[in-house]
């Protein structure tokens, strides 16, 4: 009999917040967790926002190949065949507890049994016991795949706990990712504790990581202001566009979209002028160079490549894996799946560019690659720099995703960890042949995204007209 399958998936969970010195929340369930499994030092997310990561991860191909622009928002490029399928044709029962803001995509589709909870909500707000519930469920059932996906450390749902909530027994560390992180960890020992490990295994990752991970609490004062002047808290923004879609005729078919869409950018015009003093207010805190740049980060929301959302953390632990291994060759998130299938025997029936590291459980050679990068950007605006990259255990390279020219940066990662010393001027070599590792991966060269739809300028103002009638913008 094949083993279980849990696959928890805690957004914005980075690797180093789960082991060394960066770390300062207390988990004693993830550290007995990583005691009794592998963990992955050194995994790069191919991108920086869910939905293309997640259709890299289930796919094994990068993000341009199978996430499409669906009207300015992300989606999984339809009927695509992903790893569940092959779990499902190998008789797994594969399920998913995810939170609504996925509800839109096709990633849904892809699971036979689905449950959605609020985006904003915590394993505090009753999603901790559904996932027990259905591990109970299935407990009897042999073999089942369950995907679930926490926000507790994402967005607004990370500010929704606080020491004084019922439940928590722990809510220790130096900011409020930390101190979410520790009151996960209780979720996640009750989570554990349900599971049969001898025929179970239990990979914990992330989409991706996370910037927000690193803010003192002057940092995250500073950015809720931002928050506060975008008026999105708790995701105004998005909500009021996703109103006005679903509240016009669905025979208006895709200028529904659009007209939320152009309701969000308006919007986000006139916020992008509110906050533009905020950039001269960075200097009152008295930030080192890293943090002055995620702190104009918080402010700009720039579409870039840099390690803080790109290292996410990866555990494998339970049926046949080594146990209180640390592994520090550098893979990507599209490897995960095809390690997973390869351990439990089932052939792969997709092509991908993802590769299985199975080898590196047990110290036999594995050859190390350089891995793509995405800023999986959905703007054409010029201050939002559009990016492609790739990673080498060495160095980091990422430039405009149209043009191989235009904003290039370079970083030595072995002596500039914290990619503050953008070194591309100095170094056209070590570019040029970067740029060719790249092109080794797409040798077309583009890494442009499709689009479902473009509207015409006809509908585009007929959008506007929508909007201009209902009171949500002013000419």
């Amino acid at each position: 009999m094949k083993p279980n399958l849990l696959f928890l998936v805690v957004d914005s969970l980075r690797q180093d917040k789960c082991i060394g010195k960066q770390k300062s929340s207390v988990t004693p369930n993830l550290d007995k967790f990583i005691q009794n499994g592998t963990f992955f030092n050194q995994t790069i997310s191919p991108a920086s926002i869910t939905v293309p990561s997640l259709s890299s991860i289930f796919t094994g191909l990068y993000p341009y190949e199978c996430t499409i622009l669906d009207n300015d928002l992300f989606n999984m490029i339809p009927n695509t065949r992903t790893f569940i399928h092959d779990l499902s044709d190998s008789g797994y029962i594969t399920s998913a507890i995810i939170p609504e803001a996925l509800s839109h995509t096709n990633i849904v589709k892809i699971f036979s049994d689905v449950e959605f909870f609020n985006s904003f909500s915590t394993l505090y707000d009753g999603i901790g016991e559904r996932i027990v519930n259905k591990i109970k469920a299935y407990s009897q059932k042999m073999p089942w795949f369950l995907y679930a996906h926490l926000e507790d450390l994402h967005g607004n749902a990370m500010f929704n706990l606080t020491d004084n909530t019922k439940q928590i027994t722990n809510f220790s560390g130096k900011n409020q990712y930390e101190k979410m992180l520790s009151a996960v960890d209780a979720w996640l020992g009750k989570i554990l504790e349900n599971l049969n490990c001898n025929n179970t295994i239990t990979i914990i990752t992330s989409d991706h990581g996370s910037t927000s991970a690193d803010f003192t609490n002057e940092m995250l004062a500073f950015n809720l202001k931002n928050d506060e002047l975008r008026q999105s808290n708790p995701g105004i923004i998005y909500k009021l566009g996703h109103g006005i879609f679903t509240s016009l005729p669905e025979s208006l078919g895709p200028i529904r979209k659009r007209a939320a869409n152009i309701y969000t950018k308006d919007k986000n015009e006139k916020i992008k002028k509110r906050l533009v003093p905020r950039l001269d207010e960075i200097d009152k805190l008295n930030p080192t160079l890293y943090q002055r740049r995620l702190l104009k980060k918080s402010v700009t929301y720039p579409n870039d490549c840099y390690d803080e959302n790109f290292r996410p953390a990866l555990i494998f632990s339970g049926y046949k894996i080594p146990k209180n291994k640390i592994v520090n060759t550098q893979i990507s998130s599209i490897d995960i799946f095809p390690t997973i299938l390869e351990m439990i025997g089932i052939t792969p029936k997709i092509t991908t560019c993802g590769r299985s590291f199975t080898p590196l459980f047990f110290n036999k050679s594995f050859e190390e690659i350089a891995v793509l990068l995405d800023s999986a950007s959905n703007t054409t605006e010029s201050e939002y720099s559009d990016v492609i990259g790739i990673r080498t255990p060495k160095f980091k390279y990422f430039r405009n995703r149209k043009n191989p020219k235009n904003d290039l940066y370079l970083y030595d990662l072995e002596h500039d960890p914290l990619e503050l010393s953008n070194i591309s001027e100095q170094n056209p070599d070590i570019i040029e042949k970067l740029e060719h590792e790249l092109l080794q991966i797409n040798p077309t060269g583009n890494f442009e995204f499709k689009k479902t739809h473009e509207l015409s300028d006809d509908e585009t103002e007929k959008a506007k007209k929508i909007l201009r009638k209902l009171g949500y913008i002013n000419d």
